[in-house]
């Protein structure tokens, strides 16, 4: 799998709008219609970062890890709803996977 970054030429720590911004100048550049497989690997690529969660999953777990992400995630989002996530809640909350 290629990494994502790469494929659309930007740094690891790149925000929200650099993200967006670059996979429109990518997609105007290679048009789907005279570029179909770059134009697949560049919106492949988009789908995995344009999410915060698909971001997160990529950066802290390339390695096949992806189901104690789905956890964290999860009860992060069942904590969320019933109050304010503390740091230290969180902290706990990954000490225990």
């Amino acid at each position: 799998m290629n990494d994502p970054y790469q494929v659309l030429g930007l740094p690891a720590d790149a925000d929200d709008e650099t993200i967006r911004r670059r996979y429109l100048e990518l997609v105007k550049q290679f048009p789907p219609s005279q570029n179909a497989e770059r134009f697949n690997a560049i919106r492949s690529a988009y789908d995995q970062l344009r999410d915060l969660t698909t971001r997160v999953r990529h950066r802290l777990f390339e390695d096949g890890e992806a189901e104690m992400v789905d956890k964290i995630i999860e009860e992060l989002a069942c904590l969320k709803a019933r109050r304010r996530v503390s740091l230290k809640s969180l902290l706990g909350l990954i000490r225990r996977q």
